[in-house]
């Protein structure tokens, strides 16, 4: 979110691009050309909006020049001194001002703006408050109050400012979104299904509401009511692109993965190619085992964004299900190359390693994802393993020791050091060790059986299971 009051509201007529190419062919030819009060104010707002503070200050000089009685430009140079980082000098010429013109809103505006260029949010609310009680610029004015409370990150407040906005302008897409925004970054899932059903009630055909209220209801894996939200949204605007892409996701996280092809391709129709919706279609078509439709479009996204790494990954994932081991893992570490620091990407490449028996690649796999992840469980167990495999056991169990020093509260790695304790021999340490994951999560077991079957006829491993079934 940005401070968005309108500099140039009072001449939204007029087409500012052909005034700021006058206005420097002007400056260029060194020529004396008449501009009337609107035309410079619109030009020097361009310029500090833009930051391009030599040419404001050379549009002041000229508009003072021309119009010496006008107090607008007054105003202004208190923003071009702002900008130029003379805040005080700034704040006193508008204290000045505001003796003789009280109720000019312009002078609490740019205080306001100036405060919230010195950090110091909860003048520039009062500033801007102030400005509220004359201005007809309520709207703008809100949300910048709201702009400020996030820089005090009380976002409570800031919501309740754009819903004040909001209550202005029902129709306003930009509001919507920045309240389900807000809403979403604190974790208030469930408050923002609220604001937007009570706001749904007055505003029934606000397309935006309920786009927003599915992307809330789908946040909480309420995939059926999101279905509805965007069905809604599609019902007020059958050109919805978004609606169409959202409400595909949403049919795809219930299994729906005819339906998630047809509104993917529905999608397609009001927007330009799009290489992730090829792939969300791609996906759709692997789900329901049609490998061949999910190679088309898996390899149509990559025609239109060849760096698309989830692509490779997608074309990879066939590949290994049909069995062509050798083509996948080319797929998947190219995936990996394009994002590196993907450690889902690399956990995919480095389990076919595993399970195709190259040990080497896949301990360098997983040794880089632990590496920039100590919590990733399942690349540490799958490390081990591939030691294990390799016939070195100890450097299994010291993977495993080392795991531990991250992730210590992990039966599944508590389970497998036991194992690997049991295979070497230190049966009485590792029935230690066993107690002990049994203890944490007696249902995770199977990840010791996984790994020793053998253990299942045992009595003593018998017993123990049942006593700590018998405890939950």
């Amino acid at each position: 979110m940005r401070n968005s009051f309108d500099w140039n509201s009072e001449g939204e007529e007029q087409d500012t691009s052909e005034l700021i190419s006058r206005f420097e062919k002007m400056l260029a030819d060194e020529e004396y050309i008449f501009f009337d009060v609107d035309e410079l104010e619109i030009i020097i707002d361009f310029y500090l909006d833009i930051q391009k503070i030599d040419l404001s200050a050379k549009a002041l000089e000229f508009a003072k020049t021309q119009h010496p009685a006008c107090t607008s430009f007054r105003i202004r140079e208190a923003r071009q001194m702002a900008y130029e980082s003379h805040f005080y000098e700034a704040l006193e010429k508008l204290a000045q001002m505001e003796i003789i013109e009280q109720a000019n809103e312009d002078i609490f505006i740019v205080k306001g703006e100036i405060y919230s260029m010195m950090n110091k949010h909860d003048l520039a609310i009062e500033e801007y408050k102030k400005a509220l009680e004359i201005s007809d610029e309520v709207e703008n004015l809100y949300v910048n109050i709201a702009f400020e409370y996030e820089n005090m990150n009380d976002y409570p407040n800031a919501i309740l400012s754009l819903k004040q906005a909001l209550d202005i302008n029902p129709a306003s897409f930009t509001l919507i979104h920045e309240i389900a925004f807000f809403y979403e970054m604190t974790g208030k899932e469930a408050d923002g299904i609220k604001f937007f059903l009570e706001f749904l009630d007055k505003q029934p055909y606000s397309k935006e509401a309920w786009f927003n209220l599915g992307i809330f209801y789908n946040s909480l894996d309420l995939y059926e009511k999101a279905v509805e939200s965007y069905e809604f949204a599609i019902a007020i605007d059958d050109t919805f692109s978004s609606a169409y892409f959202n409400l595909a996701n949403s049919y795809s996280n219930l299994g729906y993965y005819k339906k998630s092809i047809e509104c993917y391709k529905e999608t397609l129709k009001y927007e330009p190619e799009d290489s992730l919706t090829h792939y969300y279609i791609g996906e759709s078509y692997e789900n329901l085992g049609d490998f061949s439709q999910a190679l088309y479009y898996y390899k149509h996204a990559l025609e239109i964004e060849p760096e698309l790494a989830e692509a490779y990954q997608g074309v990879g994932r066939v590949l290994m299900l049909e069995g062509n081991v050798n083509s996948a893992i080319k797929y998947f570490d190219k995936a990996v190359t394009i994002a590196p620091k993907n450690n889902d990407f690399r956990y995919e490449l480095a389990l076919i390693y595993l399970k195709t028996g190259f040990y080497g690649e896949a301990i360098y796999h997983f040794s880089a994802i632990t590496t920039s992840d100590a919590s990733y469980v399942g690349a540490w167990l799958n490390l081990s393993l591939a030691h294990e495999r390799e016939g070195r056991m100890k450097e299994a169990i010291a993977v495993i020791e080392k795991a531990l020093d991250s992730n210590n509260k992990s039966p599944d790695l508590w389970y497998r050091l036991a194992g690997y304790l049991y295979n070497s021999g230190k049966v009485q340490q590792a029935y230690v060790f066993i107690e002990k994951a049994l203890e944490m999560d007696s249902s995770r077991y199977t990840e010791l059986l996984a790994y020793l079957p053998e253990l299942e006829k045992e009595s003593r491993f018998v017993e123990l299971l049942e006593i700590y079934n018998k405890s939950e």
